[in-house]
């Protein structure tokens, strides 16, 4: 039974920090859009590239790099996944592994684009299962950061399979 005072404490933050290397807007917008959405996958090298700095600054924190998965329908529709590309690239050199597949999205989810911040908590809940991140600590890569519910949600099954830090790193933040 929860009681009025165990109501009022606060939860610890799932992300242990995030950072974006990029604002996201004009140029920037543009390039995501067209890695995204045009199949220009050949953006996701200089845009990996501009986050490589970051990952190498991190390096000594972090044990594994996993990309924000696609589910897969949406991968065979779009026949990639724009993080999985931008992450790496961005770890190119880098001695730490990046995995497809620890992290996998089990529940086919609308686009978060166009939907509030309680909107995209809701599509998302649930929708990410993790395998294998007993004491990890894990860098968690995706292209655009806006509320950051799908980042909060992929880090809330991260923990739960185990992993003892989840930081994200995207290329872009939205400003509200």
């Amino acid at each position: 039974m929860i009681s009025a005072l165990d109501q009022h404490v606060p939860r610890p933050p799932l992300l242990t920090t995030a950072r974006a290397v990029l604002l996201y807007g004009g140029q920037v917008a543009r390039a995501i859009q067209r890695l995204k959405y045009e199949g220009a996958a050949h953006l996701a090298r200089p845009l990996g590239r501009l986050m490589h700095g970051e990952i190498m600054d991190r390096i000594a924190q972090i044990d594994l790099i996993l990309p924000v998965p696609l589910h897969p329908r949406r991968l065979v529709s779009r026949g990639y996944n724009q993080a999985g590309l931008l992450a790496s690239e961005a770890a190119r050199g880098a001695a730490v592994p990046v995995c497809h597949g620890r992290l996998r999205r089990i529940r086919h989810t609308a686009a978060q684009t166009g939907l509030s911040k309680g909107e995209r908590r809701a599509n998302v809940q649930g929708a990410f299962r993790a395998s294998g991140m007993s004491g990890a600590r894990v860098l968690l890569v995706d292209d655009v950061a806006t509320t950051h519910c799908t980042a909060s949600a992929c880090a809330l099954a991260l923990l739960e399979a185990g992993a003892r830090q989840v930081h994200l790193l995207t290329l872009a933040r939205a400003m509200p």
